[in-house]
């Protein structure tokens, strides 16, 4: 069993007044992998973070992620509804957990993809997103055990 935690950073625009360049946004991940007989279980869980909110006065946001085993090519999604969710800390929002198995492969190492990123909800007046809208990253988890 390997547990890994990962914080990712995207500087991002958002042309709202107040805001511009305090739409940047950074993602924590934690990762948990552990090998079975028959491949590896993965547990993520996701934390989002921006100023956005802040900057702008008014309005909240909507962080959300996806997850694509590299390996079966099946997406997961860590999001949470509009209304929905709490702040773990100032500026800190939940995202979401998910937890997935990835079958046992002999000639391939298991990777997934994060994609990540919010929409500023400022309610009557819509939604925004930031530019660039998302970030992705590749992470390689531990290798299967050997049969």
């Amino acid at each position: 069993m390997t547990i890994k935690s990962f914080s990712f950073s995207q500087l991002a625009d958002m042309r709202i007044e107040g805001v511009g360049i305090h739409a940047s946004y950074s993602i924590d991940i934690v990762i948990k992998d552990e090998n079975s007989s028959s491949g590896k279980n993965v547990y993520i869980s996701a934390t989002g973070k921006s100023n956005a909110a802040r900057a702008a006065g008014t309005g909240s946001l909507l962080f959300w992620c996806k997850v694509r085993d590299l390996l079966s090519n099946k997406i997961y999604s860590l999001e949470r509804k509009k209304g929905e969710g709490f702040a773990v800390g100032f500026d800190d929002f939940v995202i979401g957990s998910i937890m997935f198995h990835i079958p046992y492969n002999s000639s391939s190492a298991p990777k997934i993809e994060l994609e990540a990123g919010y929409l500023y909800d400022a309610g009557y007046a819509g939604t925004v997103i930031p530019f660039p809208r998302s970030l992705k990253r590749v992470i390689a988890l531990t290798q299967f055990n050997r049969r």
